[in-house]
């Protein structure tokens, strides 16, 4: 065989792997461990130097007899979801299943006695359930001999006595050989924190899985160079812009704040906004592992379970609009909600909260659209249409007439049933509405002229925009900033933007926080930085630009996980002035 060919062997066979975890779409991640007891989240160990002894007596303590893994796997398909990663072992080094290569395990170390990996592996078998395992493969605190680039254990073991390869060969790699083999297929192992890994020991653990299950999936978190896993993990809560990633990814994510048990954190997200971002993730083409923290006594949080099974009341109902989607074809948000696809229909997502007064406007239907329908609607009653064409700029608009109120909960769903999916005009468009956000990677990013003192790599974002009315239009700049993080010393070399001929130089301020927003979540918040206005005199295509340090290079070396930057520059947002009116 040659090149070519082998190449798109790989691709097949990468792609064969792959087909259930894209059609999934929604996971359920659970964050359990001995952490549960202190019920001060996952890092508890580390936050507070606790020493290795001193946390090995939890074990003692550890009885979670309240654990029923049909229970949860229950919960978890109700949910609709259709995978289940479990904290197999995280960085505490403790082994959540019987292990012969550490007694510091569940089945050794604790009164509980039981290997809960092999009770939800018969119960995921039973209900359909992927099971998939999370290995902390970098981090382990109770090691003598574990090595990661920061956070290590010092406190109890020298850095300079430590060898690396001792932990490798004798943990790391025996214990995946267990996971791998005494537990029935596994869907994917998850792994977290490779920081300092090297690129052979990346490629070393990849084909140790590889050899052991051949099927099994492998997350990016594998490694920090490009490429190693199947699929990109983003990074925590985080939900990337439209046209940042070109494979595969998902987005891991709290129910609340924290990961393992916090009985103190109470702030939970509402099962609205949770449908919402399950919508917002899987029309940008991804999939959303959302997580639960069991508490000491094997029992998943009652606000958990209460916003999984509402959620699942509406998955189960809307199965169709969510799995084995395909992302939007139009690379920008609608100001209503979201847009799937499959062969021949458009799934329009419509959050209620935006529910349109009398008639719903989607521009770029080029194509003819057969019908629409309520997917809610058991008799699936065609709403009216109307198509019209606007010759200046050359766009299409499609006009539904809706009902006076949304008739799902949180989120009701259009089915267009279209000629031609491909036949669409994905340009970029301001909304009926007047609205229009770009984000920074769905534009043409390129190297550009530094700005300020020049001391950080700047890059060139442009759209071309096409706009069906005149009138002035306000620019925003919108950013995700963390608790810790100030625009100010972010955007210390100050931003370009040119629109319609006009330039603006400046450096974005803190002008409002957005409250709920689909993308957006704990550790950061939403922020809009006005910028200008701009007069535009007779419709037609406009450039628009922006230049900052703060644009990523679409193809970095390396993958970013966690939360690395205290700010990130999201969007372009343009509205026009009389639709704030409205």
């Amino acid at each position: 065989m040659n090149v070519a060919g082998a190449v798109q062997q790989a691709k097949r066979m990468q792609a064969e792997r792959m087909s259930w975890w894209t059609e999934a779409k929604f996971g359920m991640f659970i964050h359990w461990g001995l952490y549960a007891l202190p019920g001060e989240g996952e890092w508890h160990m580390y936050g507070s130097k606790i020493p290795v002894a001193e946390y090995e007596s939890l074990a003692e303590q550890f009885n979670p007899v309240r654990f029923n893994a049909r229970e949860w796997v229950r919960l978890a398909r109700q949910a609709g979801m259709k995978y289940i990663v479990i904290t197999a072992k995280h960085h505490d080094g403790f082994a959540m299943y019987g292990s012969q290569a550490e007694p510091f395990n569940i089945v050794d170390a604790t009164p509980f006695q039981r290997d809960p990996m092999k009770e939800l592996a018969q119960a995921c078998q039973e209900e359909g359930i992927r099971l998939c395992f999370y290995y902390s493969h970098v981090i382990d605190w109770h090691h003598p001999h574990s090595v990661h680039q920061s956070a290590n254990n010092i406190w109890d073991y020298k850095m300079e006595e430590k060898q690396f390869d001792l932990y490798w060969n004798e943990l790391v790699k025996p214990q995946l050989r267990e996971l791998l083999t005494e537990y029935g297929p596994i869907g994917l192992i998850w792994f977290d924190t490779a920081g300092g890994l090297s690129k052979e020991d990346s490629e070393d653990i990849v084909a140790h899985v590889r050899r052991l299950q051949p099927d099994c999936l492998i997350n990016s978190r594998v490694s920090h160079y490009r490429g190693m896993g199947d699929y990109q993990s983003k990074g925590d809560n985080e939900t990337p812009m439209y046209g940042e990633e070109s494979q595969p990814w998902e987005t891991p994510m709290t129910l609340n704040e924290t990961w393992g048990y916090c009985p103190k954190d109470q702030v939970w997200k509402t099962a609205d906004s949770l449908i919402r971002k399950l919508v917002n993730i899987v029309s940008k083409g991804g999939n959303l592992l959302l997580n639960v923290g069991p508490s000491p006594k094997g029992t998943i949080p009652e606000p958990a379970v209460e916003r999984l099974r509402e959620i699942g009341t509406w998955t189960e109902r809307n199965a169709e609009a969510i799995y084995g989607t395909a992302a939007s074809p139009f690379p920008y948000e609608f100001d209503w909600g979201a847009v799937t696809a499959k062969p021949g229909r458009l799934f329009l997502h419509v959050f209620n909260d935006k529910w349109p007064r009398g008639h719903l406007k989607l521009q770029g239907m080029r194509s003819r659209v057969l019908k629409a329908y309520l997917l809610a609607d058991p008799l699936k009653r065609v709403l009216p249409l109307t198509h019209t064409y606007h010759g200046g700029t050359e766009r299409h608009t499609l006009s539904v007439s809706l009902p006076d109120t949304a008739p799902d909960q949180s989120v009701s769903v259009i089915v267009l049933e279209v000629e031609d999916v491909n036949d669409l005009d994905t340009g970029f468009t301001v909304l009926p509405s007047g609205m229009l956000k770009v984000d920074v990677t769905s534009g043409e990013v390129t190297k550009a002229d530094g700005l300020g003192d020049g001391t950080m790599a700047a890059r060139r974002a442009a759209w071309d925009i096409a706009i069906t009315e005149p009138g002035t239009y306000s620019l925003s700049l919108i950013s995700f900033k963390r608790a810790d993080g100030a625009l100010a010393d972010s955007y210390a070399e100050g931003i370009r933007l040119t629109f319609a001929g006009e330039t603006i130089e400046t450096v974005p301020q803190e002008d409002s926080i957005i409250a709920e927003s689909p993308a957006c979540q704990h550790p950061y918040k939403e922020v809009h930085s006005r910028l200008a206005n701009v007069f535009i005199p007779v419709p037609g295509t406009y450039e628009l630009t922006l230049t900052s340090t703060l644009i990523k290079d679409r193809n970095p070396r390396f993958t970013e996980i966690w939360q690395a930057d205290k700010v990130k520059l999201r969007s372009v947002m343009l509205e026009r002035a009389d639709s704030q009116q409205r």
